[in-house]
């Protein structure tokens, strides 16, 4: 937990955390419009852009110190740019990591981007940094550190925009990979994971390869990645401790119903709500409604069952192959083109 000594370095009145929801799962899932209709709710305060704290923070302390001679050479343009020369000769100790973390902020923080200025601006993450490099001790080859920080953070973009009572809502597809951890580290965290069929993920993928070059992951990337996306939702599950604060919502069951899936994600993060309250949310938030996209925001009808028509045989063959198994488990039923 963070100590009180680093609170009073960093003037933080918010000592009690506030309730999180964590919104996660593979891109192209329904997470954007879900997380849209939890945003409503009058006792939520939404993270504004997806925040990648955990790749931006966490991940470098994990990785740097792990790589050979080899892998550093591999990557040199980018370690000199971001950490200098003496991490690319003699390998990264925690404290080679922080500049790559401010140097990282300033290449990322416009306004159209994801990154670590949705929660606070460059100013406040140096003095974060330095009340924590200075309080925290430097165990677990930083990672103890690194973990006080993304909770300082939160703390101050709650501070800032959140009031007593409220919900703080983050979404970054990729938290799910660290769901563990978050639900470790944060008590009073709660993860919704959405879950949909693989192959109309490919499916929309495909739709946005021509338009940007981050979506151009063929059928089998994409289908490799959602696999690896379920797999990780399947460990935190797995966890009987965690079981109780992970809510999987189909995206089928959302489109089909989404009311009552609303319902129920409003229950299992102690939200209050009634009828007539949820059935504005939804209205308002109607995909179908969303004429004009801002940059970075890539919502489409999303058909149910879109695979059918849109893959191709010897793509479905290559979807069973490699995520067959995930499938089946879930309940998505094998099938071919209908050509």
């Amino acid at each position: 937990m963070r100590t009180q000594a680093v609170s009073n370095s960093i003037e933080m009145g918010q000592l009690a955390p506030c309730p999180k929801l964590f919104v996660v799962g593979c891109p192209r899932s329904g997470i954007s419009w879900v997380t849209s209709l939890i945003a409503q709710h009058p006792k939520v305060v939404a993270v504004p852009r997806e925040t990648h704290v955990y790749r931006l923070v966490y991940e470098p302390f994990v990785k740097l110190p792990r790589w050979t001679w080899q892998q550093r050479l591999q990557e040199w343009k980018g370690i000199l740019r971001h950490y200098g020369l003496k991490p690319l000769l003699f390998g990264f100790k925690p404290a080679d990591i922080w500049p790559g973390i401010l140097r990282d902020y300033r290449i990322l923080n416009r306004p159209d981007s994801n990154g670590l200025h949705s929660l606070v601006n460059y100013d406040e993450l140096c003095r974060l940094v330095n009340a924590i490099r200075f309080e925290v001790l430097e165990t677990n080859h930083g990672l103890n550190q690194a973990e006080e920080l993304i909770a300082a953070m939160f703390d101050r973009f709650f501070e800032r925009h959140g009031q007593p009572g409220q919900t703080m809502l983050e979404k970054t597809p990729m938290h799910i990979r660290y769901g563990e951890q978050i639900l470790w580290r944060f008590p009073e965290a709660r993860i919704i994971e959405m879950v949909r069929d693989g192959r109309d993920v490919c499916v929309s993928y495909n739709a946005l390869a021509q338009q940007e070059s981050w979506a151009r992951l063929g059928t089998a990337g994409a289908i490799r990645q959602w696999q690896q996306y379920v797999e990780w939702g399947e460990a935190i599950r797995a966890r009987p401790s965690f079981q109780s604060r992970i809510h999987t919502v189909r995206y089928e069951a959302l489109k089909a119903d989404p009311e009552r899936s609303l319902q129920q994600i409003f229950a299992f993060a102690n939200l209050d709500w009634n009828a007539e309250q949820v059935e504005a949310i939804v209205a308002a938030a109607d995909i179908n409604r969303v004429a004009k996209k801002e940059k970075g925001q890539y919502v489409r009808s999303g058909s149910v069952g879109d695979w059918q028509d849109q893959l191709s045989g010897a793509e479905l063959d290559l979807c069973d192959e490699i995520a067959g198994e995930q499938l089946v488990r879930l309940g998505y039923k094998a099938g071919m083109a209908n050509r």
